[in-house]
């Protein structure tokens, strides 16, 4: 990659491996400080017909990352929050920026970015955006989706454009916004961002902690919420398989029960009829102090370090289901369990159906078995094989078979055909998500 530098770029040569170990085997690694530099390695790339694939914090979760012979574009170096507008209500920052760190800033203006997915700490907000990733907040905030106002973005053609506009109301046009957050990386690379930002809340918040019986309990429990019109900020469960991870990782002293436990903050107006609820289903609670919330939100954002620690063959599942079907995903998720005869902790973001069995067999190819067989019960049951964690890769096929069944096969084909028009030499993140799930729903069709 000696013609690289001579374009004055920095680069390295190194193998590397995303959070759940896909591969990364590039040709190079390309640290631009600007989008001058993203243009000339697109350029470089498309002339030479190499495969290019952005890189945040290798915090992805299905191999959205995972290439061999690519040119990786590591945007470590723009990491710049360009402005914070507290009168506009956005703020513009390069891809690099941590989330964690461009949170604390916004804190000392006295707003924030709602949504946190559990790599928070880690992860980069040009991955969160490519990524649509949501997190503990999604229940009440939703996820990055609905908090990207614009966009600049290198074209694989390598022409730079802008999309969207640095406020809410905008009608002008197709929604291309949308279309490039979630994209994975397939579509281009982003190079600055404009995000929605909203003041910290003032509401008194109560945060709860709740010993439940069992998971399907859980369910009921999130109903009830839901039908007494509860809307809280957060509502997250973690199982007591977890709950012994983070104890023995982290030395987290959690109290252990069988059913694990159940996380809540929600305005202190509805904290008695959420307290109703928990004393109906038979949860042992407790509400926590300023303090003991921010523990346990941190406890609960590591879940999946401390599970990793202890298992170090980890299958991360990332499935959505209707929240009036929470309690059949669950039965059929243990069922799954008892047939397999595996471990598969859950962690969820319960309050909207979001659900992460994490499956802990070294078996590879028992594991793919059970991590296709959690995806169909999305599939059955009306919801998503992914809500937050992407396709990549890993679920590709699952994606293919979902959109046929409840979309249909044309609907996959137009996206198809987007990436070919966005894309027409095929070098942006090839092999992957829409192309890879068009393949094989099509393959499968009868």
């Amino acid at each position: 990659m000696d013609d690289l530098e001579k374009l004055g770029l920095e680069v390295s040569k190194e193998t590397r491996e995303d959070f759940v170990n896909f591969k990364v085997e590039p040709l190079a690694v390309v640290y631009p400080k600007n989008e001058d530099d993203v243009i000339k390695i697109v350029n470089y790339a498309r002339l030479k017909g190499i495969p290019i694939v952005p890189w945040g914090a290798g915090t992805s979760l299905t191999g959205a990352v995972a290439c061999q012979g690519c040119i990786l574009i590591d945007m470590k170096y723009m990491s710049n929050i360009i402005e914070i507008n507290d009168v506009d209500w956005y703020v513009r920052v390069q891809p690099g920026v941590n989330l964690e760190y461009l949170n604390k800033k916004l804190m000392e203006r006295n707003f924030f970015l709602p949504p946190d997915p559990a790599s928070f700490f880690l992860c980069s907000v040009g991955g969160a955006v490519s990524n649509s990733s949501g997190g503990m907040r999604g229940v009440r905030y939703g996820t990055f989706r609905d908090w990207v106002l614009a966009l600049r973005v290198v074209l694989p053609t390598g022409e730079a454009v802008r999309i969207g506009e640095p406020f809410r109301k905008n009608r002008a046009g197709y929604d291309l916004v949308h279309l490039f957050t979630g994209s994975e990386g397939t579509l281009g690379i982003i190079t600055e961002i404009w995000l929605r930002i909203t003041p910290l809340p003032k509401e008194n918040l109560t945060a709860i902690i709740a010993f439940v019986p069992d998971l399907k309990s859980t369910a009921g429990i999130i109903q009830d919420m839901r039908r007494g019109g509860v809307l809280p900020e957060i509502s997250e469960y973690i199982d007591n398989e977890v709950v012994k991870a983070l104890n023995s990782a982290l030395d987290a002293r959690l109290k252990e029960s069988e059913g694990g436990l159940l996380l809540l903050r929600l305005q202190s107006e509805d904290a008695e009829a959420m307290k109703e609820i928990l004393k109906k289903w038979g949860a042992d609670f407790t509400v926590l102090s300023r303090e003991e919330w921010e523990r346990m939100y941190s406890l609960r954002a590591q879940s999946a370090l401390a599970l990793k620690a202890i298992s170090k063959e980890m299958y991360v599942e990332d499935i959505v289901v209707p929240v009036s079907k929470l309690a059949e995903a669950i039965e059929r998720i243990n069922e799954l369990e008892a047939k397999y005869k595996v471990k598969m902790p859950v962690i969820a973001h319960i309050g909207d159906g979001n659900l992460h069995p994490n499956i802990l067999v070294r078996d590879k190819e028992v594991a793919d078995v059970i991590f296709e067989e959690v995806g169909k019960i999305a599939i059955e049951l009306g919801g998503s094989v992914s809500g937050e964690h992407g396709i990549g890769v890993q679920k590709a096929g699952l994606m293919g078979e979902q959109l046929k069944l409840h979309n249909g096969l044309k609907v996959l084909e137009i996206m198809r055909d987007i990436k070919r028009l966005i894309d027409p030499n095929g070098i942006m993140n090839p092999g992957k998500y829409v192309e890879l799930a068009y393949e094989r729903a099509r393959a499968s069709n009868p």
